[in-house]
């Protein structure tokens, strides 16, 4: 019986070790697309965020965005926060510039995040922020 113990205990580690690092890989691929995502809100205003929609909503979603913004602060208040294996959200504040009138406005972006296992990446399933 004690012979099983020795084979069985290095198994079960490994096994373990192994979902660990799969997780570790989808939650770094997630900490990636949200600091790309962040940047593509920040430096485009916005025009950019419809690339991290899912291919089946991206023209259902896409609305032009004006080029009379400009981003000015983009600051994560809460999450990214797992819910299960393949599923995140995340909220940050916008604020932005209308450059013809310099006014500040700001928007609070909830986001939903899913991964796609046959795919290996995460997409947004919220609506991207519409600047008004």
């Amino acid at each position: 019986m004690s012979r099983v113990h020795y084979f069985l205990i290095p198994f079960l580690i490994q096994l373990a070790a192994c979902q660990t690092l799969g997780e570790h890989t989808r939650a770094e691929s997630l900490e990636n697309i949200l600091r790309s995502y962040e940047a593509s809100i920040r430096w485009t205003s916005g025009q950019q965020a419809y690339n991290f929609l899912p291919p089946d909503h991206k023209d259902k979603e896409y609305k032009p965005v004006s080029k009379n913004i400009r981003v000015t602060h983009y600051e994560v208040v809460q999450g990214p926060t797992m819910l299960g294996e393949d599923k995140a959200i995340q909220t940050a504040v916008i604020q932005y510039v209308l450059q013809d009138s310099q006014i500040l406005k700001e928007i609070i972006d909830k986001q939903e995040w899913r991964y796609d296992e046959e795919g290996e990446v995460w997409h947004l399933y919220s609506p991207v922020p519409t600047f008004n």
